[in-house]
């Protein structure tokens, strides 16, 4: 039996539609669905026979189930700080290694106790700041780059089956990626004031409904796991 689906467009019912017609339109995570034996509306997202649909699609909408395994993005973090470490550690060598030496000599070199390492950061202060902003766009350009791509996530995100997708649960283009990584710089600027303690900003997708950190609220974006 064909089983007939409304949609609601503008206010006004629209149908009746087969699956096939209802899908060709094409269908929207975000469509509300109506069944001829039911009278209550749904967004299509939350219908189970449209699951598959939206996979191949490469949607995946955010909701509580799919966003709760947000702890991953700690390992997530760690392999991608390995992996650019390893990166700019291999080219700094290869084309920054004069600057390397004379940076190590002002901060009194590997061996250099705390005391001695902070007083030198104070002297060479602006050298410092400069050297951290180098990395933080190095940093948001690695991961809007990746994030608009087909990996739609940095590889350690990717790595582990997470996702990153806009309040519709389509993939981000570069612009939306770029506001996205950029908008972390409200943990940078609270780090001048409290240090490390401003990664506790962080812990806001602890109790948030569906997970968001500062920076993905402020981007309206998502960190989803991804079906295998």
């Amino acid at each position: 039996m064909t089983t007939d689906y409304y949609v609601l467009e503008g206010g006004q019912k629209l149908g009746p539609y087969t699956e096939e017609e209802l899908l060709a339109r094409p269908l929207e995570p975000t469509d509300m669905v109506l069944l001829p034996l039911e009278t209550e509306w749904k967004p299509a997202h939350s219908l189970p026979e449209f699951t598959t649909y939206f996979k191949n699609e490469g949607i995946y909408y955010p909701t509580k189930q799919n966003t709760a395994l947000y702890i991953l993005r700690l390992p997530a973090y760690i392999i991608d700080c390995i992996l650019l470490g390893f990166v700019l550690m291999i080219v700094a060598v290869l084309f920054f290694s004069n600057y390397i030496i004379a940076f190590e000599q002002k901060f009194g070199g590997p061996n250099a106790d705390y005391k001695k390492m902070m007083e030198a950061m104070q002297q060479h202060q602006t050298e410092v700041i400069i050297v951290q902003t180098i990395l933080f766009f190095i940093i948001v350009l690695y991961n809007a780059t990746c994030e608009a791509s087909r990996l739609r996530g940095s590889i350690g995100k990717y790595v582990l089956g997470l996702t990153v997708v806009d309040d519709a649960g389509y993939s981000l283009t570069f612009g939306q990626a770029f506001m996205r990584n950029l908008g972390k710089i409200v943990y940078e600027v609270a780090g001048f004031v409290v240090g490390p303690f401003s990664y506790m900003f962080y812990l806001r997708m602890i109790w948030g409904d569906l997970h968001q950190a500062v920076h993905d609220r402020f981007s309206g974006c998502y960190i989803v796991k991804k079906d295998r």
